[in-house]
C-alpha cells in the first residue's frame, strides 16, 4: 500500500469541502446526505439545519421540509447505523439495509416480531395506496409479541399495542419495506418502498459485506483520513468487520501519515486533492453546526476537532447528547444554543479554549442565516 503524508489542517480542508463546509455548497438535500453518508434525523430540526448548512441556497425550513416530503425527491428517511435514524440518499438505501447485518444490533430491547408477522405485515403494507400509520397493523400482532413487549411497554409508558405496532413499522424499515414519509399531527406516518418509489430497482440477496465495502469508500470520500476505529465508530460496528470491508477494497487504499496519528487510510483516487493547501477564511467560513452534527459523529479519535482535549466534554455530553458548535478551520472553538422568539432569534455563543474575538463578526452572520432558515427576521448574538 503506498503512503502519502500531509498535515492535520490539510485532512481538515479535505473534510470541510467534501462535506459542503467549505466551497459553494451542495445542489440539494440529496448531495448532502450522499457526501455524509446519511445525515442523523432522530430529532428533524437540527437535521433540517444540517442539510441547510451546507447547501449553496441556505434553503428555509418550510423549502427544505416541502423537498424532503416531495415523492420522490431522492432521499428516504429510516433507521440506518446505530440503530438511529437518517436521511439517506435513495441510492444508499439498499446498501444500507444489506450492510446492517455486518453492524451492531443496537440497543433496542425485547423480542423482534417474527418473520411470519413481518410476512404478513409486509402484505398489507405494500398493498396500501397512500401513507400510513403503524394502525394499520392492529390487527396483524400476535399475543406473543404483544407479551413479550409488555415490560418494555410498560416501562415506555406506551399502551402495549402501540407499542408492538412501532416495533413491527420499525422491522419492516430496516428491511427496506417501508420508510418515514412526515407525520399527520403528532402521529408518525409510513409508506411502502413500492408505492413510494416504483421505478426503483431492488436487489435481490445483496452480499451484507459488499454492501458495507461501499458504504465505507463513501465514508473515505468524505471523512479521509481515518483509521479502521474511526469506520467502526462511525458505523457502530466492530474493527474485525471493519477489516473485512476494507479487504474488499484492496487496491483502493493509501496509508496516509499525519503527525503522530497511526492507522490512517484514505482513497488513492483521493491524493492529489488530500494534499492540496487551505484556503483562506473566505473560502473556509466559521460555521454553526446543530446538534448531533455529522462531522462530530464522523471519527472515533475527536482530537482532530479539539483545540484542546478539555474542551471534549463541553461537546460530547453524557446520554448521547452531542451540542451545536462553532466550527473555525475545522476546530471546535465554541458551543451556540438559540432560543426562537416572536421578534428574532437569540443565540447564546460559549467560547471554548480556539475562540478568538475576531471570530465575532462571522458568527452574527452565520446566526443570521440560521434564524432566515427558521423564517425568523432577525438573530440577537451574545458572547457569554
Amino acid at each position: 500500500m503506498n503512503t502519502i503524508t500531509i498535515n492535520e489542517e490539510q485532512a481538515l480542508w479535505f473534510r470541510a469541502r467534501r462535506g459542503f463546509l467549505a466551497g459553494p455548497g451542495a445542489a440539494d438535500a440529496a448531495s448532502v446526505a450522499r457526501a455524509l453518508v446519511g445525515v442523523q434525523a432522530q430529532q428533524e430540526g437540527p437535521a433540517r439545519l444540517a442539510l441547510s448548512q451546507r447547501m449553496a441556497a441556505r434553503p428555509n425550513v418550510a423549502a427544505l421540509q416541502a423537498a424532503l416530503t416531495a415523492v420522490p425527491e431522492g432521499l428516504v428517511h429510516t433507521w440506518g447505523q446505530r440503530d438511529t435514524l437518517f436521511f439517506f440518499e435513495l441510492a444508499d438505501w439498499a446498501d444500507v439495509v444489506a450492510a446492517r447485518d455486518q453492524w451492531g444490533p443496537g440497543r433496542r430491547l425485547g423480542p423482534r416480531p417474527s418473520l411470519e408477522t413481518l410476512a404478513a405485515c409486509g402484505e398489507v403494507v405494500e398493498a396500501a395506496d397512500a401513507l400510513m400509520t403503524k394502525g394499520v397493523v392492529d390487527g396483524l400482532v400476535p399475543e406473543s409479541l404483544l407479551e413479550g413487549l409488555l415490560p418494555y411497554a410498560e416501562k415506555a409508558q406506551m399502551e402495549p399495542l402501540r407499542f408492538a405496532t412501532t416495533r413491527v413499522m420499525w422491522a419492516l424499515a430496516q428491511s427496506g419495506t417501508v420508510s418515514l414519509a412526515g407525520k399527520r399531527g403528532a402521529e408518525r406516518l409510513y409508506g411502502a418502498r413500492t408505492w413510494l418509489f416504483p421505478e426503483m430497482a431492488w436487489p435481490q440477496d445483496p452480499d451484507p459485506v459488499q454492501a458495507a465495502a461501499r458504504l465505507v469508500r463513501r465514508y473515505l470520500a468524505s471523512y479521509a483520513p481515518a483509521t479502521p476505529a474511526d469506520i467502526a465508530q462511525f458505523f457502530g460496528a466492530r474493527v474485525r468487520e471493519v477489516r473485512d470491508w476494507l479487504a474488499a477494497l484492496a487496491g483502493e487504499l493509501v496509508a496516509v501519515e499525519c503527525g503522530d496519528r497511526k492507522g490512517l487510510l484514505a482513497l488513492a483516487v483521493d491524493v492529489d486533492t488530500l494534499r492540496e493547501t487551505p484556503g483562506d477564511e473566505e473560502d473556509w467560513p466559521v460555521r454553526l453546526l446543530p446538534l448531533w452534527d455529522s462531522l462530530l459523529m464522523g471519527h472515533k479519535d475527536k482530537s482532530w476537532l479539539l483545540p484542546e482535549p478539555a474542551d471534549g466534554k463541553r461537546v460530547w455530553r453524557p446520554g448521547a447528547y452531542v451540542t451545536a458548535t462553532v466550527h473555525a478551520r475545522g476546530k471546535i472553538v465554541a458551543t451556540w444554543k438559540h432560543e426562537p422568539r416572536k421578534r428574532g432569534l437569540r443565540v447564546k455563543v460559549t467560547p471554548l479554549s480556539g475562540w478568538r474575538a475576531s471570530f465575532t463578526e462571522a458568527v452574527a452572520a452565520e446566526a443570521q442565516i440560521v434564524a432566515t432558515h427558521l423564517e425568523l427576521p432577525e438573530a440577537e448574538v451574545t458572547i457569554t
